[in-house]
């Protein structure tokens, strides 16, 4: 298992009661990110549970939670003793979180928990888990990961005149930047092993956000629509937003540019930047600079 960054900040949380939340865009590494916590828990009281699976979205879903304890008490755990449930995907049932509260209130389960979408998270566990749970964000690899995944030498031992004036070592990472640079950092792009593979993953995870998140998580039936503004966005990262000019040429009007501009935020997969200048009116009022998440 190639570990990120963030692993060891999450090793550290594992050691607290509070529940342990991980968010972040599709498949930039959550689900490992779990299995990784759990297998770091130095007892067998402990069980996964994706959520993608049908049977385990229909005990999630129980009316009862009665019903819901019989189900876990079913999968081998002893809710009488110290208890870690790790809990993939959690947005796909949207009574998920009462269930996490119930157990976490009633016997201080430590829950690990993962989520596609800020937009959930952030508006259904503010409300209903405030002060108990933390929240961490995960994001694709940055170089420094991304040259892990590759095998080759961390760059936080060189100095930057050393990689910009010795030959052998410019030669060296220029490729593998460039190869960031074009592909990303989603690590399963990353290990990909020739450059169709890695257009095919992406373009699966774009359309997996489309079809599966953005489906999930708005009222917004089309599809096509949002996948010509992402395509026109993409043309767009490091400059200005022009709303009005991407209304004319998308057909989209501005309204609903500003709601899904707002959605693809939420949900990690843009940034926007406003202006740095002293003058507050001007940074407010002023256009954001538009960045794709990876």
């Amino acid at each position: 298992m190639h570990k990120r960054v963030i692993f060891k900040e999450l090793k550290q949380h594992l050691l607290k009661p509070q529940i342990t939340v991980i968010t972040g865009l599709r498949r930039v590494g959550k689900s490992t990110a779990l299995k990784f916590l759990l297998s770091e828990v130095n007892h067998q009281n402990k069980t996964y549970i994706d959520l993608e699976k049908i049977e385990n979205r229909v005990l999630f879903s129980e009316k009862s939670y009665a019903s819901i304890e019989s189900g876990l008490r079913s999968l081998g755990l002893d809710l009488t003793k110290e208890c870690v449930i790790a809990v993939d995907e959690i947005q796909l049932v949207p009574t998920s979180v009462s269930v996490v509260k119930y157990f976490y209130d009633t016997y201080g389960v430590k829950f690990l928990l993962t989520g596609s979408s800020s937009y959930y998270l952030k508006n259904h566990f503010s409300e209903s888990l405030a002060g108990r749970k933390r929240i961490f964000e995960m994001f694709p690899l940055t170089f420094q990961e991304f040259l892990t995944f590759k095998g080759q030498p961390n760059l936080e031992i060189l100095a930057l005149n050393q990689i910009l004036y010795n030959e052998f070592i410019y030669a060296r990472y220029k490729p593998l930047y460039e190869e960031y640079i074009q592909f990303g950092g989603f690590p399963e792009v990353v290990l990909a092993t020739t450059n169709e593979d890695k257009v095919a993953y992406l373009k699966d995870v774009i359309n997996a956000y489309i079809e599966l998140d953005i489906k999930l998580l708005s009222d917004f039936k089309m599809s096509n629509e949002l996948y010509k503004l992402i395509q026109l966005l993409a043309s767009r990262v490091g400059s200005r937003l022009d709303i009005s000019k991407l209304s004319s040429i998308s057909g989209i009007n501005r309204n609903k540019i500003n709601d899904y501009l707002e959605l693809l935020e939420y949900t990690y997969f843009i940034h926007r930047v406003p202006p740095f200048t002293k003058n507050k009116d001007k940074e407010i009022s002023g256009q954001a600079k538009l960045y794709f998440a990876d």
